[in-house]
């Protein structure tokens, strides 16, 4: 079932995880980077970007963060604004960053000659495919990547099951039969299931805890129960730890975070919610505590995030900010999908550096 195909948003909290996962994870994740339109602060500019600094900054965060395995790069939402010629400036520049970045097209992109341009170098996949699970037009999806000149075995199809109900016990014969109608048209080199059941808005229950099924994990695993396609040939992703609806800011700007943790577990993601007063510090050392009070809590060797959990929970670290709860929010994330699917292979992964509370002696 390995590699993990999560589609992330490209932001600061998301690509700083994605930085910091370990290296005998890394070989295992294949992200799909969604660029954000230029309506919301940019942490490390300290405003909102311009829309010819959105081509110049993602590649130069690709190289950074993301340097040397595949990764898709999907700019629906750039793509209007910056046109043709800025798409290649940015595809330009994120391939020399990392010549393994895979361009993301939907079927109507594929009329579009800009895509032979930019389309991989590098390796056996040249393009990935965007599709919406209900839009099964096999016809002109086939006919766009003849006019590309490739095969399916040349890309990855992305299969967005956002808006579908994803009860295993419903799913699961649907989701087989969209995969069964997508082999039909070729070898892809793989069919990705990305699903989140994570809820479209998350208004703040201060000081509570929420708990959210993870329905796209179980309709997924239902849904290989009764496929045809072999097992080699499908991925599994998900939207990290976050919704599958793409909703950004209609207005530049933003408002004030909710403070909290999204948690996943093996079967639901928690949600812990801070108190709607009082001081970061004190708020997100009392949420981190209330994390680690949970049966879902997997430990500080799990990941960078639990450890960085544990710390903020024993006032060894501050509270950190919106990005960095993202960036623990995904990162934790990530490596809980990475460990389950793994296990399905028997491939194991190490346990992370843990910290220890460190107690002054009485000096009488």
């Amino acid at each position: 079932m390995l590699p993990y195909y999560p589609c992330l948003r490209f932001k600061q909290g998301e690509y700083v995880a994605m930085a910091k996962l370990p290296s005998d994870v890394l070989p295992y994740v294949e992200p799909r980077f969604v660029v954000p339109p230029p309506k919301e602060r940019d942490p490390e500019l300290g405003r909102v970007p311009n829309i010819d600094e959105i081509a110049h900054m993602t590649g130069d965060r690709v190289g950074k963060h993301w340097p040397l395995r595949r990764a898709f790069l999907d700019t629906r939402f750039v793509a209007d604004e910056l046109g043709d010629e800025g798409l290649r400036t940015l595809f330009r520049l994120a391939q020399a960053r990392n010549p393994n970045i895979v361009p993301v097209a939907t079927v109507s992109d594929l009329c579009n000659p800009l895509f032979l341009d930019i389309q991989c170098k590098n390796g056996p996949v040249k393009l990935s495919v965007l599709v919406d699970y209900e839009q099964v037009d096999r016809g002109a999806l086939a006919t766009g990547l003849s006019v590309l000149g490739l095969s399916a075995a040349d890309c990855v199809l992305f299969i967005d099951f956002t808006g579908a109900t994803l009860k295993p016990e419903i799913a699961a014969g649907s989701i087989s039969g969209v995969f069964g109608l997508f082999n039909e048209i070729g070898p892809w080199h793989r069919i990705v299931f990305q699903a989140s059941n994570f809820p479209e808005t998350n208004p703040p229950e201060y000081g509570k805890n929420k708990f959210v099924p993870r329905d796209e994990w179980f309709a997924f695993h239902e849904a290989m129960k009764e496929c045809d396609v072999p097992p080699e040939r499908i991925g599994y992703g998900d939207f990290g730890a976050d919704t599958g609806k793409m909703v950004f800011p209609r207005s530049k700007g933003g408002g004030k975070a909710t403070r909290h943790i999204r948690y996943t577990g093996k079967t639901h993601t928690l949600i812990v919610f801070a108190d709607k007063d009082g001081k970061d510090a004190e708020q997100m050392k009392k949420v981190c505590q209330r994390v680690m009070g949970n049966d879902s809590y997997a430990g500080q060797q799990f990941s960078e995030a639990d450890n960085r959990i544990f710390r903020v929970a024993n006032g060894m670290d501050g509270p950190g900010n919106a990005s960095m709860w993202r960036e623990w929010n995904t990162m934790h994330h990530v490596m809980r999908v990475v460990r389950d699917l793994g296990a399905m292979d028997d491939v194991k992964f190490a346990d992370g550096w843990v910290s220890e509370v460190v107690y002054e002696q009485d000096l009488f």
